[in-house]
């Protein structure tokens, strides 16, 4: 081995040729090593690459227990082999890092060692006096050809190379590199500063792109004098490495899969929205991107990049230790998402923008999908692997879903359609910071200051049976008051619909509670219970002569001849079925249709604003429609229960044939344009196809309800009680329990998700 890395004998000093030829030579055979372990093993043979790491690793950890004098005479062998060691590692590492499979960006990727003992291994060998010797001599800078000797001295590399102490310890590995740490031979002010070393592993310094991206990072990316709270400073860079500051702290990722790790062994934890975190993380993240951004604007220069950071993942944020704030480290592209370097993308690649993997010159909104992706991390504790929005932001939060879809668009033309801060492509991510937090506020005040918004299952989910509005008339009451006070805020267009949904919730409402209380009311007159109801005596003696009439006044005129009160027996069918529809057809509006309008779409998309306005029509039908006709048969002719049932039956189907009709050509032409936030797939819609089976479903039930209904009005049929016990149950346990109840949630997420499709279809060119 000596002969082979032509060290001389111990007592035969080197010449400065032999020197130059001997680094030559260590840093050939360091880049030639393959890049991945079939290329190793087919080129080598012998056991395979894992086989070699295991026997140099017992020899390099076997040689601290040697004497004295044979470490000292071994020294310089002992220096490369453990960098030769060292590299074999960082390889092994960066191929299982970029093989992981995406679903681990579920917690932000994984910071840790994955194929051998990092502490007992990579830890322990850095520390060697005569490693860290043979690393200052492979990645000291080399002399360019032709340069004279003044201007290497005033290079700052070779400075600062020069100015380190030869004491290194080691701190993770990297995608392409090894990340060491140290400090300075020479105190400053009396402490040593401290600082991260980035070793580029040398097989990869093969690659061109890589290198000259490496030795102009420090003049792309460098932040000195201008007081950047939130970038690395930069020291100085060369081809196989960056120097920089070193900040104590935690990436990112382990924070974000600490804290949801701790919640996920809890047994029976629903899946949840946690506005607090979002709202904190959320924070610190906009204030380092606009750090970045007065960075790029006050401190311009040839040549700089500043204001994109173009590969912002949880691995490239670090949670400073000292004061809990977000420092951005390694800026520019990831040359393994552009396939500089073979190999696969890697988990964290969920986080990067379509145009960088895709090698785009421009990027100049490239951190805004990077934005989206880490914002659902902080609020779910996983990451969207395909661009969409997370059902839960859908069921709980859907204006975050909204300004999150403006966001995460595939298309950087297409993110910021409905929260602009300039003219595209600029990006004011201090404008961003504005609209995401009132946005927040509003989430919050809608969910009475809610911070952990939660998905209920099983006999959980069983809780909101109890609400037959589903509490929607309290929420957008709750919003219009915010809107309200933000008549400033970005969506201040949208306070027409705000209105307009607010009053239609409200009268939902009213009708639901008049009808029910008028068939609870009239089934206590049939069961001659009326006389204890202080309100309908009120109501005899205002409108009565003086003399307390029996009955309602006005109303009670409007009974045919033959309703009778109180005949509980005649009108029992009726007070069954017309109590049924007044519990189930509120809770179906409200369910569905509540806070939701497909006029989003707006007044230029042709023959979409028609489809739009008929469903517009009918989805307020829905409000109205049900409960009158249950009025109508309460107030005026029990006998009409049958028709009056078919009736509504119909405008049921009528109203899911109409809408989901729009759903689909809302789906369609979002495809159409490309819109990424739409799944390409109906299957990965969450409640769309639950909503396609209940077009025929309720055409079958109408048909059915039509048929009978006719025949027992026409008195062709008399088993009158065992018809209305069906209409009935089915109403109650089928529509309110099942249907919209179980499965409402579900289908709320394809209306919610087709109505934002739809405002972004509307503001597309």
């Amino acid at each position: 081995m000596r002969t082979l890395l032509e060290l001389t004998a111990d007592d035969q000093p080197e010449t400065a040729r032999q020197r130059a030829r001997r680094l030559k030579l260590w840093r050939r055979l360091l880049q030639d090593i393959p890049l991945d372990e079939r290329s190793f093993d087919d080129r080598f043979g012998l056991a395979g690459r894992q086989a070699a790491i295991s026997g140099l690793t017992s020899w390099c950890l076997g040689y601290r227990a040697e004497p004295e004098r044979r470490r000292a005479s071994l020294a310089p062998l002992y220096g490369f082999v453990s960098l030769f060691l060292l590299t074999l590692i960082g390889l092994a590492e960066s191929e299982a890092q970029r093989s992981l499979p995406q679903a681990t960006a579920d917690l932000g990727g994984s910071d840790r060692a994955l194929t051998h003992d990092c502490a007992g291994v990579c830890g322990v060998l850095v520390t060697e006096d005569a490693v860290a010797e043979v690393i200052a001599e492979v990645y000291s800078p080399q002399p360019q050809p032709g340069r004279r000797r003044a201007a290497a001295d005033t290079d700052p590399a070779e400075g600062e190379w020069r100015a380190m102490q030869r004491k290194l310890r080691f701190h993770r590995h990297g995608t392409t590199s090894v990340i060491l740490r140290g400090a300075t031979a020479r105190t400053v002010h009396g402490t040593r500063p401290e600082f991260a070393l980035k070793l580029i592993l040398y097989p990869f310094t093969r690659i061109g792109t890589l290198t000259r991206a490496t030795r102009e990072y420090a003049e792309t990316y460098g932040t000195s004098g201008t007081g950047s709270r939130h970038l690395v400073r930069i020291w100085a860079s060369y081809d196989s490495w960056i120097l920089m500051d070193f900040i104590k702290g935690r990436t990112l990722a382990e924070v974000v899969r600490e804290e949801w790790q701790r919640e996920a062994g809890v047994p029976g934890r629903p899946l949840s929205l946690r506005l607090d975190r979002l709202r904190e993380k959320g924070s610190l993240l906009f204030d380092a991107l606009e750090d970045l951004q007065r960075i790029a604007r006050e401190a311009p220069a040839p040549g700089r990049r500043m204001g994109v950071h173009a590969d912002l993942s949880p691995s490239n944020i670090i949670v400073s230790d000292a004061d809990g704030a977000f420092r951005l480290i390694d800026l520019g592209r990831n040359y393994l998402y552009t396939h500089t370097i073979t190999g696969k993308a890697g988990a964290e690649s969920a986080f990067i923008a379509p145009e960088v993997k895709a090698g785009d010159h421009e990027i100049a909104r490239a951190d805004l999908y990077s934005l989206g992706q880490l914002l659902v991390l902080f609020g779910t504790g996983s990451v969207s692997l395909d661009g969409v929005v997370p059902d839960i932001f859908y069921m709980r939060a859907d204006l975050l879903a909204r300004f999150l879809e403006d966001l995460v668009d595939a298309d950087p033309a297409r993110r910021l359609l409905i929260f602009p801060t300039g003219p595209a492509p600029s990006v004011s991510f201090a404008q961003l910071r504005s609209s995401f937090l009132a946005e927040l506020e509003m989430v919050q005040a809608a969910e009475r200051g809610e911070c952990d918004l939660r998905i209920e299952t099983g006999w959980r989910a069983l809780r909101e049976l109890l609400r037959p509005l589903a509490g929607d008339p309290g929420r957008e009451w709750r919003l219009w008051r915010m809107r309200r006070g933000h008549s400033t805020h970005p969506v201040a267009h949208r306070r027409l619909f705000t209105n307009w949904l607010l009053a239609w919730s409200l009268l939902s409402t009213l009708i639901w509670a008049v009808t029910n209380s008028t068939v609870i009311t009239w089934l206590l007159r049939d069961l001659d219970l009326d006389w204890g109801n202080k309100l309908v005596e009120l109501v005899q003696h205002i409108g009565g002569d003086g003399n307390a009439p029996e009955g309602l006044p006005i109303v009670d005129s409007w009974r045919h001849s033959d309703y009778h009160l109180p005949d509980w027996r005649a009108n029992l069918p009726a007070r069954m079925v017309g109590l049924s529809y007044a519990i189930a057809a509120p809770k179906y509006y409200q369910m569905l249709f509540a806070g939701l309008t497909p006029l989003a779409i707006g007044w230029r998309a042709g023959a979409m604003t028609r489809l739009a306005l008929v469903t517009e029509v009918v989805m307020r039908m829905m409000a109205v429609a049900p409960c009158a006709l249950v009025l109508a048969v309460t107030l005026v002719e029990p006998r009409w229960w049958p028709i009056n049932s078919a009736i509504g039956q119909c405008l049921t189907w009528l109203a899911n044939f109409v809408t989901l009709a729009y759903v689909r050509a809302v789906i369609t032409r979002s495809r159409r344009l490309g819109l990424s936030t739409v799944p390409g797939d109906d299957g990965k819609i969450t409640g769309l196809s639950s909503f396609a089976q209940w077009v025929p479903t309720s055409l079958f039930y109408a048909m059915a309800v039509l048929t009978i209904g006719t025949c027992l009005y026409l008195q062709l049929l008399q088993d009158v009680y065992v018809y209305a016990l069906a209409v009935t149950s089915t109403n109650v346990f089928l529509f309110y329990v099942i249907k919209c109840g179980v499965g409402g949630p579900t289908i709320r997420v394809t209306m919610v998700r087709t109505c934002l499709a739809a405002e972004r279809v509307g503001r597309c060119r």
